[in-house]
């Protein structure tokens, strides 16, 4: 019996340090198209930083309304453990694939995503990632994720309110799992 026991809060410190890492890499996507966020200012017990990573100054407005692209390019460098690129498309599917670094359990991440957005008052932005997949040399998770923003075009950065997000994970080294964690990027 004590080693059933042992055996279950292994599997479970391993799989919360899993989901920890989940977490900081779903971020690591969603970060860096909020202007002024302050996420992963302080490193990871890895090391894994997003906050230095390039910040383009997005117009959600714009991005909103079509009159606008942007193609967001990331490289490693301290403070900046992604490198990668990709072009965030209002309405329409766009793939990711990032490079990650200083992460324990992963060293790449792919998804399918796609922006939407309701036009009430105020506007919301809604970040729909589908399909993603973290992957590792022995970890690989299966998860889903959406994010939500108020948006202002007359506030200088575009955003009203950060409305934060939930995560989805789906199956983790091939076992599925159903596990939600709400998410907000500061």
């Amino acid at each position: 019996m004590p080693i059933l026991i042992v055996l279950f809060l292994s599997f479970t410190v391993a799989a919360n340090s899993e989901i920890e890492d989940v977490k900081a890499s779903i971020t690591s996507l969603i970060a860096p198209l909020i202007p002024h966020s302050k996420a992963n200012k302080t490193p990871s017990k890895d090391g894994f930083r997003v906050d230095k990573c390039e910040k383009k100054k997005i117009n959600w407005f714009n991005i909103m309304t079509m009159k606008e692209e942007v193609t967001l390019n990331f490289k490693f460098a301290p403070g900046c453990d992604i490198e990668g690129s990709f072009k965030p498309k209002i309405f329409s599917p766009f793939p990711v694939t990032l490079n990650l670094r200083n992460i324990k359990s992963f060293n790449k991440m792919t998804s399918e995503n796609r922006i939407t957005a309701s036009l009430e008052n105020p506007p919301i932005l809604n970040l729909k990632i589908n399909s993603g997949e973290l992957q590792g040399t022995k970890s690989k998770v299966k998860f889903e994720a959406d994010y939500k923003l108020q948006i202002n075009p007359l506030n200088p950065t575009g955003i009203e309110k950060n409305l934060g997000g939930e995560l989805r994970i789906h199956e983790i080294n091939g076992k599925k799992v159903s596990i939600k964690e709400k998410i907000y990027i500061k």
